[in-house]
C-alpha cells in the first residue's frame, strides 16, 4: 500500500470513527423521534374496528417462523458444513489401466504354437490414463447426498450441537465483558476478538465434527491437546479481526458519508428537483454494501479458509476426513509444533488452496444466497396473501406500531448504555 493510499485510508477510518462517536452521542433527530412516537401510538388510538385478535396473526407468525427456520437450515448446511468441506477438499485422480495385447494376436495366419518369448518380451505393454475426479463439493446436491450417506438425514447438520455451545459461550463472554467494562461499539468488537481467541480450541472441535468421520466420543473429549494448538492462534486472530472488519467498516463508511442524517423528505425532494443529487445519494448508499462485499471476499474469505485448513491439519492422525484432504500440501516438511512455524503454515494454508477451489467456494456461497433469497421471495408473497385475506389494513397498522415501538426501545437502550 502506497503512502497516499495509507493516508487516505487512515483519514477515512479516523473520520468514520469520529462521526460514529458523534452520531451515537447525538442520537436520532427530533423529527425522527416525533414520527416514531406517533407511529408507536397509532394502534392504541385506533377504534375497535381496527382491533386485531391474537389468533388472526397466527398464520403470518407461523409462516415467518418456518421461513427463518429454513433459512437457518440452508445457512448451516451449505454455509457451514459444505463450505468447510469445500475449503479442505483436495482434487483426486483415478488411474485407468489398459492392457495392450501382443502384436501377433491380431494376425489371422499366425501359427498356433509359438516360441517362448524372452522375459523382456513377455511383459505386456499397458496404457495408464489419469482421470480427474469431480470434487464432491462442486455440487450442493452431491454434497448433501454424501453427507446423508455418511450420517443419515442428521448428517446435513453435523456439529450443530457444538455450534450452539460455541456461539452461546462466545456471545456470553463478549456481552459480559463489554457490559462489565462499559464499552461501546469498538470496545465490543475488541472483546469479540478476545473471546474468539479464548474459544479457539472449541471452534476447532466444531470444525473437526463437521469434516471428520463420525465419532462415538462426546465433543468435550475431542479437544486437541493445548501444546499442539499454537498453529491456530494466528489464523484465529486474523479470522476474528476479519469478522469484525466486515461489520464495522461498512458502518464507519455509512456514518462518515452522513447516511444516518438523510431522511425520506430529502430523497423525495432530490428525486423531484435534483437528479444529480439523487445519483450522489444512491452512490453513497451503494458504498456501504460495496464495502462489506469487498472486505468479505478480500479479507474474511481468505481468513476463513486459512483457519479451516489449519484446523483440519490438526485433526488427529487416527481420524480421517469425509472428503479427500492432502495434509502434505500445507505442512510439507515443516514441523507445525516447532517455534516460528506458525507463520509459514499460515501462509501455505492459503497458497495451497488453488484458484479452482476458490471459485468453487465462491460459487457455493452465491448458490446459498440465491436459495435464501428464493425462500424469502416465496415467503413474502405468501405472507402478503395471508395479510390480505385476514385484513391488510388492520394488520399493517399493528406491524407499523410494533416496529416503531421496537425502534424506540432500541434507542432508549442505547442512551442508557
Amino acid at each position: 500500500m502506497s503512502g497516499v493510499q495509507g493516508h487516505l485510508l487512515g483519514h477515512l477510518a479516523k473520520r468514520g470513527y469520529e462521526a460514529a462517536q458523534e452520531h451515537m452521542m447525538r442520537g436520532p433527530s427530533a423529527d425522527i423521534m416525533a414520527q416514531l412516537q406517533h407511529d408507536a401510538a397509532l394502534y392504541d388510538h385506533a377504534g375497535p374496528e381496527m382491533e386485531v385478535q391474537s389468533w388472526e396473526m397466527l398464520p403470518v407468525i407461523v409462516t415467518g417462523f418456518l421461513t427463518l427456520l429454513l433459512i437457518a437450515a440452508v445457512k448451516y448446511t451449505v454455509g457451514e458444513v459444505i463450505a468447510s468441506l469445500a475449503m479442505i477438499e483436495s482434487r483426486t485422480t483415478t488411474a485407468i489401466v489398459h492392457d495392450k495385447p501382443p502384436a501377433y494376436a491380431d494376425e489371422p495366419d499366425a501359427p498356433i504354437e509359438k516360441e517362448p518369448l524372452m522375459p523382456s518380451e513377455a511383459e505386456a505393454d499397458v496404457e495408464v490414463t489419469l482421470v480427474n475426479n469431480k470434487p464432491v463439493t462442486s455440487s450442493i446436491r452431491a454434497s448433501v447426498r454424501h453427507l446423508t450417506s455418511v450420517g443419515g438425514f442428521r448428517g446435513r447438520f453435523r456439529g450443530a450441537a457444538v455450534s450452539v455451545v460455541y456461539h452461546f459461550a462466545h456471545s456470553l463472554i463478549t456481552n459480559f465483558l463489554s457490559g462489565l467494562l462499559g464499552m461501546g461499539l469498538f470496545g465490543t468488537a475488541f472483546m469479540y476478538i478476545i473471546a474468539s481467541l479464548g474459544l479457539a480450541r472449541l471452534h476447532m472441535v466444531w470444525t473437526h465434527t463437521m469434516i471428520g468421520q463420525p465419532s462415538a466420543q462426546p465433543f468435550y473429549r475431542r479437544f486437541v491437546p493445548r501444546q499442539q494448538c499454537k498453529a491456530i492462534l494466528l489464523p484465529s486472530l486474523v479470522f476474528a479481526v476479519a469478522q469484525q472488519a466486515t461489520l464495522v467498516l461498512p458502518m464507519i463508511v455509512a456514518i462518515s458519508l452522513g447516511l444516518p442524517d438523510i431522511d425520506h423528505s430529502q430523497v423525495t425532494h432530490a428525486a423531484k428537483h435534483d437528479c444529480s443529487k439523487l445519483v450522489w445519494m444512491s452512490l453513497r448508499f451503494l458504498a456501504v454494501p460495496a464495502t462489506g462485499l469487498f472486505v468479505a471476499f478480500a479479507v474474511l474469505l481468505p481468513a476463513t479458509v486459512t483457519l479451516t485448513r489449519i484446523e483440519a491439519l490438526l485433526l488427529p492422525e487416527d481420524q480421517d476426513t469425509i472428503v479427500p484432504f492432502d495434509r502434505s500440501a500445507i505442512v510439507g516438511n515443516l514441523d507445525i509444533n516447532a517455534k516460528g512455524s506458525a507463520r509459514a503454515v499460515f501462509i501455505q494454508a492459503w497458497r495451497s488452496f488453488d484458484s479452482s477451489a476458490r471459485w468453487r467456494l465462491i460459487k457455493l456461497y452465491v448458490k446459498m444466497a440465491a436459495i435464501q433469497l428464493g425462500l424469502v421471495f416465496v415467503s413474502i408473497h405468501l405472507m402478503v396473501a395471508e395479510i390480505y385475506v385476514i385484513g391488510g389494513e388492520r394488520l399493517g397498522l399493528v406491524i407499523k406500531s410494533a416496529l416503531a415501538q421496537m425502534q424506540l426501545k432500541v434507542i432508549e437502550a442505547g442512551r442508557d448504555n
